[in-house]
């Protein structure tokens, strides 16, 4: 067998027919890793976590926890693409699906060099939000503007190849493959607003009584 790492960048499809016919759990806490780290970091942006703990902290807690939380990503992204996929007659199975999610991730290696970059030279930037005393020179806004594009790049590449990927372990065609996608998508939000939803209530958030009554529309956003 060709060495993966390089051959599922372009032939995604039998690079992870032959990862399944050998073991279909190669190298999975390794991609684990690559996933959890950059999905993390890309999660602290989101979070204000560098505020209160400081960057070195905040990466170090990355890096511990990358590969536990890369496997639960995989874990319920493939639980919900099997659960979904039998709309679209699929015949993977998890361990089949999962590997084929985890080897997608091998573009995100580009993605999590070019955030050890980002973290380097602008960490403040990007986790403490701009500096009123940090003024960046124009070849310094131009590096940063490339090194986001190219997170995004690899990132739709890793995608693609998830698409295909997908679509051979699971025996139908790419355009099922992405309504599969999307429908798994569409489940694990639904799956995700029902506590958020339940949480509101035991909280003692309700909606207004003329919501039921057909009161003024006003009144709904008050």
């Amino acid at each position: 067998m060709d060495n993966p790492w390089r051959s599922i960048w372009c032939n995604p499809r039998s690079t992870i027919r032959s990862i399944i016919d050998h073991n279909p759990n190669r190298s999975l806490w390794l991609l684990a890793f690559i996933c959890g780290f950059t999905v993390l970091l890309n999660g602290f942006q989101s979070f204000p976590i560098a505020i209160q703990i400081g960057l070195i902290p905040m990466f170090a807690i990355a890096v511990i926890l990358a590969a536990l939380f890369g496997y639960v990503v995989f874990a319920v992204w493939s639980w919900a693409i099997l659960v979904t996929g039998k709309l679209f007659k699929g015949k993977g199975t998890f361990a089949t699906v999962r590997a084929a999610y985890a080897w997608s991730c091998v573009p995100l290696l580009v993605n999590l060099c070019i955030w050890l970059v980002l973290v380097f030279l602008f960490g403040s930037i990007l986790f403490f939000g701009p500096q009123p005393h940090l003024v960046l020179s124009g070849a310094t806004i131009t590096l940063l503007f490339l090194l986001l594009i190219g997170k995004v790049v690899f990132s739709i590449w890793s995608i693609v190849i998830f698409l295909q990927a997908l679509a051979e372990v699971q025996s139908y065609s790419v355009l099922r493959a992405i309504g599969n996608a999307i429908l798994a998508t569409l489940f694990l939000i639904i799956i995700a607003a029902i506590p958020l939803f339940l949480l509101g209530l035991l909280s003692g958030a309700s909606v207004p009584h003329t919501a039921f009554m057909g009161g003024d529309l006003i009144q709904l956003i008050q």
